[in-house]
C-alpha cells in the first residue's frame, strides 16, 4: 500500500472575538492520495478522523474540491453518489457522512471546515442543502487559487487572519453557487438569448421598451421568454425592467441638476407620481430625500 504524495493540514486556532464575526475557519487543507493507497489516512487530529464502516459526524460544515480522481460520497440526506473531478461536496454539522477515492484512482482534494450564522442562514434560505450537497462545477483555477490563498493565511496566522479567510470562504460559496447555476443551463442558445435580453434592456432602457418587445425580437413567445428569464436571473423580465430603470434614477438624481420630473420622463416612467411611488418602495426615500442625502443635506 501507498501513503499520502503530498498533504497541508491545517487546524486553526478561533479565538472569542472571531466566533463574533459572521463565520469562523476551523480546518483548511489539501490531500493528494495516491492509487492503492490506505484511507482514511492518518494525521488527522481526533475530532476529524473517522472510520469509513461506520462514517462521521462533524460540529462544522465543510467544503471539500476533488481536482483530480474520483471516488464516492454519501451522507445522511444524499444517497451514495459518486464524485469526481471537478465535483465540490459539502459536509454538514450534525449529519452523518462518509466518503472516500477510488483504489484504483486516488485523489487531489482541498477542504475548509467552517462554522457560523453566515453558513447557518445559506442553509435556512436554500442556498445549501442536505438533500443536494454535491455540486459539479468542472475544474476551476480561480476556485484552486482561492483553497490557496486560505492556506497561505492559515499557515501564517498573522493578527486578524480569521476574518481575512472567513472573506475569502464567502467569496469561495458565492463563486461555487454562481458557476453551479451557470452549468446547471447547458443549452448555450438558451443562455445566449438571455444574455442578449439584458443586452438590449440595458441599451434601449431610455426608451419605452416592453417585456413583450424584447420577446419579439428573440422569437420567442412572451410566456417562454419570461419563464427563462426569470429562471436565468432570478427576476421576472418587467421587475428586471424596473429596477434598472429605478437604478439609472437614482444616477441621474445624484450627479444632474434635472428635476425629478424630468428624470421620471427620461426613464419612461407613466407619471412623476408613479415615478415617487415606485422610488419609494424601494428606497424607502423619496426621489427628492434621495437627491439631498446624496448632497449631504
Amino acid at each position: 500500500m501507498q501513503h499520502l504524495l503530498n498533504s497541508n493540514i491545517r487546524y486553526l486556532p478561533v479565538h472569542e472575538q472571531d466566533e463574533n464575526w459572521s463565520l469562523m475557519v476551523r480546518t483548511a487543507g489539501f490531500q493528494s492520495i495516491l492509487p492503492n493507497s490506505i484511507y482514511p489516512t492518518e494525521g488527522h487530529s481526533l475530532n476529524y478522523s473517522f472510520n469509513y464502516q461506520n462514517g462521521r459526524v462533524l460540529d462544522e460544515f465543510q467544503m471539500i474540491y476533488i481536482t483530480k480522481g474520483s471516488g464516492t460520497f454519501e451522507s445522511l440526506g444524499c444517497k451514495n453518489v459518486s464524485i469526481g473531478e471537478g465535483t465540490v461536496f459539502f459536509l454538514f454539522p450534525g449529519e452523518w457522512h462518509r466518503f472516500r477515492p477510488e483504489q484504483t484512482t486516488g485523489w487531489d482534494s482541498y477542504w475548509i471546515g467552517f462554522k457560523g450564522k453566515f453558513a447557518e442562514n445559506l442553509v435556512a434560505n436554500g442556498y445549501l442543502s442536505l438533500n443536494k450537497p454535491v455540486v459539479k462545477v468542472g475544474y476551476n483555477e480561480e476556485i484552486v487559487s482561492l483553497y490557496r490563498r486560505i492556506l497561505e493565511a492559515g499557515n501564517e496566522e498573522r493578527a486578524g487572519y480569521q476574518q481575512y479567510i472567513s472573506g475569502i470562504v464567502i467569496h469561495l460559496l458565492g463563486y461555487i453557487y454562481y458557476r453551479a447555476k451557470d452549468n446547471h443551463y447547458e443549452d448555450k442558445d438558451i443562455v445566449q438569448k438571455i444574455d442578449k435580453a439584458r443586452v438590449l434592456i440595458r441599451e434601449q432602457i431610455n426608451e419605452n421598451i416592453s417585456p413583450e418587445d424584447i420577446a419579439k425580437e428573440l422569437v420567442m413567445t412572451y410566456s417562454w421568454f419570461r419563464r427563462l428569464f426569470k429562471q436565468y436571473t432570478g427576476l421576472a423580465p418587467a421587475r428586471y425592467i424596473s429596477q434598472l430603470r429605478l437604478q439609472r434614477s437614482k444616477e441621474l438624481l445624484a450627479t444632474s441638476s434635472r428635476s425629478v420630473k424630468e428624470i421620471a420622463v427620461e426613464m419612461n416612467f407613466e407619471s412623476v407620481d408613479y415615478f415617487s411611488t415606485q422610488f419609494r418602495r424601494q428606497t424607502k426615500m423619496t426621489p427628492t430625500q434621495y437627491r439631498k442625502s446624496c448632497l449631504g443635506k
